[in-house]
């Protein structure tokens, strides 16, 4: 059996293992991803103002407890009238976007998100700081670690590459640039994705994972045609 075969098959085997033969496991971890997005993105917005959850609440008119649940990742509550009155509260647009791309460009787009977040936190540092040491404005940074439909310039993916020492184009494919991806790199990203569910803190096994998968994004022997 060829090498493209057995790549294949690595990525059907992590399909089927961690969604396609589970439907409701299927429907639960994209719920889990969506809650763990909502809860990160109310987290980090309140942060960059400032304010402790009490006067989050005061000033959406809502109580300090509601405001934790809302920043829990295991809660499924989140509304779209509270979201909205949220950002109104911190001088944000609220958008809502629906895609029909196809899963594995999700996955691998969601990936890109992941590793972006994680690598800022296992270096340290802050969107700030991230920002000012690669040159990228800090809205991007924002937008980067909290949507997996946001896609990144030529340019901000090559100041990424030369940051973390990745490799420009493996970073293109996960963020959506290029259409044909090998299926090696298909079973990497679906392995990294089966094991990551959206880093806040980075704990001593999604280091681990972390350290991994970008250890194959720096191995110059695996390219991508």
């Amino acid at each position: 059996m060829g090498k493209k075969n057995q790549s294949t098959n690595a990525v059907e085997i992590l399909h089927r293992r961690y969604i396609r033969d589970d439907a409701g496991r299927k429907a639960s971890l994209q719920a889990e991803r969506v809650n763990a997005e909502v809860a990160q993105m109310i987290y980090d917005l309140r942060q960059e103002t400032g304010m402790t959850q009490k006067e989050l609440a005061d000033l959406v008119g809502t109580t300090q407890s509601v405001i934790s649940r809302l920043e829990d990742a295991d809660y499924n509550g989140h509304s779209l009238s509270m979201l909205s009155r949220i950002a109104k509260a911190l001088n944000k647009h609220l958008t809502v976007h629906v895609t029909s791309e196809d899963e594995q460009r999700q996955t691998i787009q969601y990936v890109f998100r992941e590793v972006m977040k994680g690598l800022r936190l296992r270096f340290g540092l802050s969107p700030d700081q991230i920002a000012q040491k690669t040159e990228i404005d800090k809205r991007d940074i924002l937008s980067m670690e909290r949507s997996i439909n946001y896609r990144p310039t030529p340019l901000i993916l090559h100041k990424l590459s030369k940051f973390y020492g990745i490799s420009q184009r493996k970073l293109a494919a996960l963020a959506g640039a290029i259409k044909e991806i090998p299926p090696e790199f298909q079973a990497e990203a679906s392995r990294f994705a089966a094991k990551s569910e959206s880093f806040s803190n980075l704990t001593d096994e999604e280091k681990v994972t972390l350290d991994e998968f970008v250890k194959f994004l720096k191995d110059e022997r695996k390219k991508i045609a």
